[in-house]
């Protein structure tokens, strides 16, 4: 099984869990009392421990990465590894100094997180007023200072109609990516089933994102939306797109928990392996591990994701899946896709 295994190609890690905000839909559930979190010595224990087995592309996420102190000292021993460092913020420590002392100690890139076109909109979002003035500033700064940015947006029933207006910030913004994340019921975002979007309405969106995809002047992904790899590898066959991943937790993609536990994704909380308490293996965790193996398996789909012709492609959201039905293996409940094995 090992040999066929994928190495990661991006890491997530979540380096703390302190945060200024008190976001609806925060996935790591995080605060401004501070959390346990690793030490700077265990985490560069993890950073060389991925690099004996892969040299990655890692997002330093939280939580709010810069309300650690060390920061800086982490992503300049990422670089020395080889890894390419960036980071996810929300923007509201990003100053002229701190964007100065970023540049210099090697970060690539970083993404700020906007979930509304206004004000209203995203200051709801993040229970924080001046979270969306913050954000700007920040942005604004990153571009003046040379230093490429994405926008990451959550998407779900609150700002669903906002999503051209985003984007065009974006744009604005002088941003190269727009990426926005489907709504996972997971940590505070269990308190946001009823704004998920159903099934239809989801599809639709899909499209949408393929067209702002299409028309666009800068690059649009998706997260936590797998079956975008299925519209538009549907557009595909028409000559209107390329190729779009779908999901890649547990393959390309992996995740480190502020505890050390390695997850496919940080929406799927469930621990593969514990760095800490194996002694930094990663390598082990990343081939052995029984749950990042059973999730590779597509055989051990259940429900319509295991008849979808398109599930090799997609995969379905295993952390949506969890998060409503309590199995990861079960079909993700936001798609609306009839498979063709499944036509009446």
């Amino acid at each position: 099984m090992s040999a066929k295994v994928q190495k990661p190609q991006l890491i997530a890690f979540e380096v703390t869990r302190r945060c200024r905000f008190n976001c609806l839909h925060c996935r790591a559930d995080a605060g401004a009392d501070g959390q346990q979190e690793l030490s700077t010595e265990q985490c560069k224990k993890i950073l060389r421990a991925v690099a004996r087995f892969s040299k990655c592309a890692i997002i330093l996420t939280g939580g709010e990465p810069m309300e650690r102190g060390d920061i800086y000292e982490l992503i300049r021993h990422g670089r020395k590894l080889g890894h390419r460092m960036v980071m996810a913020s929300c923007g509201y420590l990003i100053d002229q100094e701190s964007i100065a002392r970023l540049k210099e100690a090697g970060v690539l890139a970083l993404s700020f997180s906007l979930d509304g076109a206004s004000a209203e909109t995203h200051d709801k979002f993040r229970r924080a007023k001046g979270a969306f003035d913050a954000v700007i500033r920040a942005a604004e700064i990153a571009r003046s200072a040379g230093v490429r940015f994405q926008i990451n947006t959550t998407l779900c029933k609150i700002n669903i109609d906002e999503v051209a207006g985003i984007i065009e910030l974006a744009i604005r913004l002088g941003a190269y990516c727009f990426n926005p994340f489907i709504l996972v019921p997971t940590g505070r975002g269990k308190n946001m089933a009823d704004e998920i979007l159903d099934p239809l309405r989801y599809e639709v969106m899909l499209n949408e994102l393929l067209r702002l995809k299409l028309e666009s002047t800068i690059e649009v992904r998706v997260t936590c939306g797998p079956q975008f790899a299925r519209v538009c590898q549907q557009a595909r066959t028409k000559g209107l797109t390329g190729e779009t991943n779908g999901c890649m937790g547990g393959r390309g993609f992996g995740f480190i928990s502020c505890r050390g536990d390695v997850q496919t994704c940080g929406f799927l909380d469930v621990p593969a392996g514990n760095l800490v308490e194996n002694g930094f293996n990663f390598k082990k965790i990343w081939l052995e591990s029984e749950l990042l193996n059973k999730i590779r398996d597509l055989s051990a789909y259940t429900g319509r994701c295991r008849t979808c012709e398109y599930v090799a492609l997609c995969g379905g959201c295993r952390a949506r899946a969890y998060g409503v039905s309590g199995d990861y293996l079960a079909s993700d409940p936001l798609c609306a896709y009839q498979a063709k094995g499944d036509e009446a």
